[in-house]
């Protein structure tokens, strides 16, 4: 049996157009989950784990949200310099709003109390 060059390309085409019109039918893909912060400037969902460090709108260290991993409790990290992101929806513990660079609004209860630790 040859090779047959025509046959090949009519092959590879057919398949990109298959995943194309499958992928086109699927609709958008979403990454996170209903509860999961979806724009900037939301309000903070859960208990709050103060940093002892600012945020800089970068992938920090260390992995805040671990904790959230033994209690399945919502969490989001409040930083130093008042700004705070959520974490990903239990019963994930990824720094879902840090890695995604998308920050919430935290309670004021929390940045007042904050504020009474700072002094």
């Amino acid at each position: 049996m040859r090779f047959d060059p025509e046959k090949a390309t009519i092959g590879v085409l057919t398949a990109m157009l298959v995943i194309l019109a499958v992928q086109t039918a699927r609709g958008p893909v979403t990454h996170g989950k209903a509860g999961d912060i979806a724009e900037e400037g939301d309000p903070c969902i859960g208990e709050a784990i103060i940093a002892q460090y600012s945020y800089d709108n970068r992938m920090l260290e260390p992995h805040e949200c671990k904790v959230q991993c033994a209690d399945n409790k919502p969490r989001y990290i409040l930083y130093t310099n008042k700004m705070a992101t959520q974490c990903e929806t239990p019963p994930g513990c990824n720094d879902w709003g840090e890695d995604r660079r998308v920050t919430c609004v935290p309670p004021d209860s929390t940045t007042d109390a904050m504020s009474a630790v700072d002094s």
